[in-house]
């Protein structure tokens, strides 16, 4: 597996610190308590860019800079704001065009997603949502294949880079976005409840990652609304960062031809759960007992 070059570099000297700490007020601590967001009745889209820090306060990573002069900025040479981490070349060209070329020729089933309102502390629910167009990629057996990967991947590259263990992570899904194809803009592990205008964490994930695989298409962005940063994915880009409500995103439409993406989420080692049990699809990291 290639190192890959980093996009992402730390431009403030205190930065690297609070990436390694997992516990806390820190960026990865991610979000265990309901918080207000916004004015009652607005949708999620709407509530997360009112919750945007003001441009004049000072940003929420800790760099002593105002929000518009760091995570905020909007100058078209913008590193990716603090907690998005992005590696290119992470995954080889073969390696990426084996995967994609081997997508091409397997089967799929719409993916499905959580149904927070439905799930439970005994039971993960998932439903179909307009809000996702994509399809899951039947691997059959390189799905070990792709397991084999993310772990090394956690392991090799993540942990080290956030100073934390990985307790656990959900089996890697290859998804197939085609033309029309798209994910409305979610957090990954935080459901916001317009009737109470709260967000609350509903799902045990800490780390969001995705794999890209391939070019050849057009539209498909990665896009964080609340820092109005746009990622154009490559292949073999390696993209990771926290699941909390923060790091609101959105996969934009696909105006045309395919966009292969590999996506899991992790959870830390000894960090508060919020269910008794994993996800069906968890893979230990290394053995470890769940809680």
């Amino acid at each position: 597996m290639a190192p890959g070059r980093a996009i992402w570099v730390t431009r403030m000297g205190n930065r690297n610190k609070r990436i390694a700490e997992p516990a806390g007020d820190t960026v990865w601590a991610g979000a265990t308590r309901p918080v207000r967001g916004g004015r009652s009745g607005a949708s999620v889209m709407d509530t997360d860019m009112k919750a945007e820090p003001g441009r004049n306060s000072a940003c929420f990573c800790g760099s002593g800079l105002r929000f518009k002069q760091c995570c905020g900025s909007l100058t078209d040479d913008r590193p990716p704001p603090h907690g998005i981490h992005v590696i290119e070349d992470f995954l080889g060209v073969e390696e990426c065009r084996r995967l994609s070329g081997y997508a091409d020729t397997r089967g799929g089933e719409p993916l499905m997603v959580v149904d927070t309102a439905a799930t439970t502390a005994n039971k993960v629910v998932r439903r179909l949502d307009p809000a996702r167009v994509t399809e899951r990629v039947d691997l059959g057996p390189e799905q070990a294949t792709l397991e084999a990967l993310v772990r090394r991947t956690l392991m090799e590259v993540i942990e080290p880079a956030l100073g934390a263990g990985i307790e656990w992570f959900e089996s890697p899904q290859l998804l197939r976005y085609r033309a029309g194809g798209f994910y409305k803009g979610h957090a990954d592990s935080d459901r916001f409840d317009a009737t109470t205008s709260t967000w609350a964490k509903v799902l045990d994930r800490d780390v969001s990652l995705l794999l890209y695989l391939n070019d050849g298409y057009t539209g498909g962005a990665l896009s964080f609304p609340r820092f109005r940063y746009v990622l154009h994915p490559r292949p073999g880009m390696l993209v990771f960062f926290p699941s909390d409500r923060r790091y609101y995103h959105a996969a934009e439409p696909v105006l045309s031809g395919i966009r292969y993406a590999v996506v899991s989420w992790a959870a830390f080692q000894g960090g508060p759960k919020i269910h008794r049990e994993p996800a069906p699809e968890a893979l230990f990291m290394r053995g470890q007992a769940f809680g």
